[in-house]
């Protein structure tokens, strides 16, 4: 059972778990010898509280308190301790003599139980309060339920940028702002990533948008007739605020992300729908990400993954836990600096192949081991694939990337692929992996192999694989 420590206003904080009680018991807490006396707590539910409608009150209604009934007189307590329920979850607030509570103090508790959904909830409480007839103390105990609705703006399921990156299509979806996949009220933060718009020139242009609900491409009144989510004031600048939702041309004015030259090729829009704020951030791709983690005790970010443009990085990291600290990692935008470090939060379109979230690093599942990367900062995803096995593919062989008297095996300490029987010839040859085609490394040039690239041609019988850029910025191989 968990119970959640609510600290607010005249929220009672207690121990213990709740019971089932019958209305109609005496539990005397002296040990005097007196006959058991009839004690009846007397409640009744309130009217049903809708917190978008109440207006600013102090205090509502949480079940109308009818005192405690004895065989002898009604008693009329000062106060209640009230526990809400949602399943096992329960949070404990204190109530007066009218059983009345703070409004604000209980709309955080409906929201803790039951998050910020606007529709009504039937919550069941209990009622406890303590009085003393004929000098003895009894607890009186009751419960019933009260009907609650919370206060939050209507959020639906995705919203899409409409602006100068797409040429303020009122049809085009293809800036799509999601949520990281659960529920929109208890994960309200929608986001994507746009390009720079720039002009017939190339330079930098002025980036115009508003947000339109998902609603807007099927209401009748049109694309334009409904509410949109705009900016306060038109062509607000900052960075971060607040927006508002309104009618287009009405409330709803245009956000402007400025032609100012900030080297930024994307941008990353966030916004709050529960808080109605918004966060744009721009992005510069780097060159390279750097690798740092448990393989080399966390000291070093040597191994590197290259950008390939629009904000894909891919290579090959070596994944090791030396120290038994958890084969977990993460990334650097720049070497040795954990500033804006890239960590698993990052990626709040997923991270999926064989890395996992390990709540702030990174880690990785398939054990120690080679594994290729692909790291998208625009889209905010990470894809892995454990490197089961390296070979060697060519003309001499038929092509075939699964010949095991081809493979190459892992040097840790040189960080290398190495074979010392190759068969390659100058017929032309090639790097694949896990045995297949979907992974392969060529080139123009020993020295800087890429992906799916040219045959090589290169003789030797032993040949070295680096493919980390743990002392290069290049992929590269030699051949004896």
């Amino acid at each position: 059972m968990k119970k959640y420590l609510y600290t607010i206003g005249t929220v009672l904080l207690m121990a213990g778990c709740s019971e089932d009680y019958n209305l109609e018991w005496a539990e005397p807490i002296t040990n005097a010898e007196e006959p058991q006396k009839t004690i009846v707590l007397d409640v009744a539910e309130a009217l049903p509280i809708d917190f978008a409608t109440i207006g600013d009150v102090a205090n509502v209604q949480l079940f109308q308190a009818k005192g405690v009934v004895t065989s002898d007189e009604t008693i009329y307590p000062e106060s209640y301790s009230v526990t809400l329920y949602n399943g096992d979850n329960y949070v404990l607030l204190e109530a007066d003599k009218n059983g009345m509570v703070e409004t604000a103090a209980l709309e955080d508790v409906v929201n803790i139980l039951y998050g910020h959904r606007p529709v009504q909830r039937s919550i069941p409480i209990d009622i406890l309060t303590t009085v003393t007839v004929n000098k003895m103390t009894f607890d009186a105990k009751a419960t019933t339920t009260v009907r609650a609705t919370p206060e939050a703006p209507v959020i639906e399921e995705a919203y899409y940028y409409v602006g100068a990156a797409n040429g303020w299509s009122d049809t085009d979806q293809t800036y799509k702002l999601e949520n990281g996949g659960g529920d929109v009220y208890d994960d309200p933060v929608f986001a994507v990533t746009i390009p720079a718009p720039t002009n017939g020139d190339g330079t930098r242009a002025d980036n115009w948008f508003k947000i339109a609900p998902a609603s807007a491409y099927t209401r009748a009144e049109g694309f334009w007739g409904g509410d949109m989510v705009g900016a306060a004031v038109n062509g607000e600048t900052a960075l971060e605020g607040k927006f508002v939702v309104g009618k287009n041309d009405d409330v709803a004015q245009a956000f402007c992300i400025g032609s100012a030259d900030d080297g930024a090729k994307y941008y990353r829009l966030e916004f709050n729908m529960l808080d109605q704020t918004y966060k744009v951030t721009p992005i510069v791709f780097e060159d390279f990400v750097y690798f740092i983690g448990a393989t080399d005790g966390w000291v070093a970010s040597e191994q590197k993954l290259a950008h390939q443009g629009d904000g894909l990085y891919t290579g090959y990291i070596y994944c090791a836990d030396p120290n038994g600290w958890g084969n977990e990692f993460k990334f650097q935008r720049v070497a040795g600096s954990w500033d804006n470090e890239i960590n698993s939060g990052t990626f709040t379109a997923g991270i999926s192949g064989d890395f996992e979230d390990g709540g702030g690093n990174i880690r990785a599942t398939a054990g120690e081991g080679v594994y290729y990367v692909e790291l998208n900062l625009a889209a905010l995803t990470l894809k892995s694939v454990r490197i089961t096995n390296m070979n060697l593919v060519g003309d001499f062989n038929g092509w075939n990337p699964a010949d095991d008297a081809q493979q190459l095996t892992w040097d840790a300490t040189n960080y290398c692929f190495v074979i010392t029987g190759a068969g390659v010839t100058a017929n032309g040859w090639k790097f694949t992996a896990n045995n297949a085609w979907d992974i392969n490394l060529g080139g123009d040039d020993l020295t800087n192999l890429v992906g799916n690239g040219n045959n090589l041609s290169a003789v030797g019988t032993t040949i070295k694989l680096y493919p980390t850029r743990k002392t290069s910025e290049n992929i590269y191989c030699t051949v004896e």
